[in-house]
């Protein structure tokens, strides 16, 4: 977990690195805490640090030590836990409070952002043929330093088992509470059929759930449900939709049961949604690809146009922007857009590539201990020498005698500064990727 190296970071690692336990039980009311490895700290050495329960009982509620025994290892806390102390449970002790510390955290990956970012790739702006002009998501705080170009996978490929893939027609598939019909692309529609002439149409009604599903027995290509047997796979399909988290990608193998499911659709238009898995060993039987949408209070209409089933992994329809765009961008205030020097193709997704900044742990006890920021060992020292920063200078703030805390601040500063050259992440220049349109 991140707190805990941001406690060794800054020393706070001790008395106890890793934690304790308790070896017997405290009082009934919660007031104390009682552990015998404390008693070799001596009497209220450790008053005024912090306990943070990690078992189950009381678990990341943080007390502050009041008073401490060191005949009995007995240390009083403030407020008392909701439960009782029991035997063996599980803790850690702080000098600085463990809120402080995950809030802190949550504020450097800010003041740290750009050194410490994420790469964002973002694939849901779909090019019309007629504009030159893109907003930019709201996901890149920073960029786009490139824009790419869809190069369409091609759907009637021999890997690609699926009978009609295009979703020019309906034969093959069966629907369950969808309606389906085939949706012939006009010259005012410019964003639906996506590639093609036709496209699929499924509509749901309200607080339904439904299916749409191809078999192995409709399967081309040699296809069966004994030669998918212990492989992976991947499902992928082009899918239009306005409405968010309704609807997903699966497929499944023997007694029906599910190998996997896509993400839910974002409702932002145009996404290719995926879902890779392993087949079990014994498949023999049963094959299944399709959508499947959840029961909710709104209906949805959603078209496809282009599915792909096929052997391997998701980044053969993933991976197919290799034509770098030139643009300019506009950010401020109001408008946050890029202007490409011409209209891309219409249909083609536009990728545009940036930089977000780090995932937030929150202020959830439950949840901060679990969540994560896109950093790794290296990395993630930048973020502990930020963190230690906003630590100190919040300290430096409350005491009267600054001096201690200025040098605390100024060796966090400098092992920023340091660590922050040896380790930023430096995104490659677009001056070395192809341009066909240069």
């Amino acid at each position: 977990m991140l707190i805990d190296g941001f406690s060794r970071f800054i020393g706070d690692e001790l008395p106890i690195p890793g934690g304790s336990t308790t070896t017997s039980a405290g009082a009934a009311d919660g007031t104390t805490l009682i552990d015998t490895t404390l008693r070799r700290f001596g009497e209220d050495t450790i008053t005024d640090m912090y306990l943070r329960p990690t078992g189950s009982t009381n678990q990341y509620a943080i007390r502050r030590v009041t008073s401490f025994s060191e005949a009995t290892g007995t240390c009083s806390v403030a407020p008392a836990f909701a439960a009782q102390a029991a035997t063996s449970q599980a803790y850690e002790l702080h000098r600085y409070d463990p809120a402080v510390k995950f809030a802190v955290l949550d504020d450097a990956r800010k003041q740290a952002y750009p050194d410490l970012a994420q790469l964002i790739y973002n694939d849901t702006t779909t090019a019309d043929g007629t504009s030159s002009a893109f907003d930019i998501p709201s996901a890149i705080r920073r960029g786009p330093v490139a824009v790419f170009m869809e190069e369409p996978a091609v759907p009637e490929a021999s890997w690609n088992v699926l009978l009609n893939p295009l979703g020019d027609s309906t034969t093959g598939y069966t629907a369950s509470s969808f309606t389906a019909s085939i949706y012939s692309g006009t010259d005012n529609d410019v964003l639906i059929p996506k590639y093609d002439s036709d496209a699929t149409e499924l509509i749901l009604a309200a607080s339904t759930a439904g299916t749409y599903r191809q078999t192995v027995g409709s399967m081309i290509n040699g296809m069966t449900a004994a030669l998918a047997a212990g492989r992976e796979m991947t499902a992928a399909v082009w899918l239009y939709c306005r409405q968010a988290d309704k609807i997903a990608v699966e497929f499944l193998q023997d007694s029906s049961a599910q190998v996997a499911v896509s993400s839910q659709h974002g409702g932002t238009g145009w996404e290719l949604l995926t879902a890779t898995g392993n087949v079990i060993a014994t498949n023999g039987t049963t094959l299944t690809w399709g959508l499947t949408a959840d029961n909710d209070a709104n209906p949805i209409d959603v078209f496809w146009n282009r599915a792909w089933f096929y052997f391997g992994s998701a980044d053969r329809v993933r991976n197919v922007y290799g034509t770098l765009i030139n643009k300019r961008q506009r950010r401020d205030d109001t408008t946050q857009r890029i202007y490409t020097d011409r209209v891309p193709m219409q249909g083609r997704q536009l990728r545009m590539v940036g930089r977000g900044i780090l995932s937030a742990l929150g202020d959830t006890a439950s949840t901060q201990v679990t969540n994560k920021m896109e950093v790794d060992e290296e990395s993630e020292q930048i973020l502990f020498a930020e963190a230690a920063k906003v630590l100190f200078s919040r300290e430096g703030l409350n005491v009267d005698d600054f001096s201690e805390v200025a040098t605390r601040i100024a060796i966090a500063d400098d092992l920023r500064r340091r660590l922050g050259r040896t380790w930023r992440y430096n995104l490659p220049s677009t001056a070395t990727l192809k341009n066909p349109w240069a």
